[in-house]
């Protein structure tokens, strides 16, 4: 049997993306520029990746962070 993948996102009607891990809202992003920069990197890269990439920000873990800056 074969694993879902862990990370998924739906548009929303207002024109936001929900991105979900494991049935669990990790980010919303709204703007239309941010949306359009998201489906855009969606399209031409794998989806896990850039979700998870998104689902980071969020979080707030990225290397910024780690850095102190």
């Amino acid at each position: 049997m074969r694993t879902p993948p862990p990370f998924g996102y739906q548009q929303l009607h207002e024109g936001s993306v929900l991105i979900t891990r494991k049935c669990r809202t990790v980010n919303i992003v709204r703007g239309k520029e941010q949306v359009s920069e998201l489906l855009s990197a969606l399209r031409s890269e794998d989806t896990q990746l850039v979700l998870s990439r998104y689902a980071e920000r969020a979080r707030g873990t990225g290397a910024s962070r780690r850095a102190g800056t």
